[in-house]
């Protein structure tokens, strides 16, 4: 068996080690506390954008413009908060003697955010004419992430399975 690697394997190589290295960076206490921030953004602006509405002044009043607006300043408002609250945590936890494990465990679900889109990332390439390219074809990448996929087709729709059943 030979590992040689083409450009393809190499972008999803980088890509997860990217992931993996800003997960150990970020600790995993700031890498949950980011994930829940973009949740806790959109319940946000989903309850209060109606209010902000009226400190807007772009489009007619209840248009879908001036809501949309509305919506996006919240969402980035709560998540620039929800941000600024999270680094204070991340510091707190720095100062104690958890921080080396944090950074193992944010390690750890970089790898597990990366594999996650890396899987997304071999889905969408599956509904495209790139899948058929001979970059595609011969990465040894693509082809554990189309095997993961294989596996996981029990849990998509019919609708959203590249694949033909089995």
């Amino acid at each position: 068996m030979t590992l040689a690697l083409g450009g393809v394997d190499i972008g999803l190589l980088a890509f997860l080690s990217i992931s993996v290295l800003v997960g150990l960076w970020r600790g995993f206490v700031f890498e949950l506390l980011s994930l829940a921030g973009w949740f806790a953004a959109w319940l946000a602006a989903s309850q209060w954008a109606g209010w902000a509405e009226r400190y807007i002044p772009a489009g007619e009043p209840g248009s879908a413009l001036k809501h949309g607006v509305a919506f996006a300043c919240v969402f980035l408002l709560a998540l620039v908060v929800w941000g600024l609250a999270a680094r204070v945590v991340r510091s707190l936890v720095r100062a104690t003697p958890l921080s080396p494990l944090d950074r193992v465990l944010g390690a750890a679900f970089g790898l597990l955010r990366g594999m996650v889109a890396l899987i997304v990332l071999a889905a969408v390439v599956g509904f495209t004419p790139l899948a058929q390219s001979q970059a595609w074809q011969q990465a040894q990448g693509a082809v554990w992430l189309e095997t993961l996929l294989q596996g996981l087709r029990p849990w998509f729709s019919k609708e959203v399975s590249p694949y033909p059943p089995a």
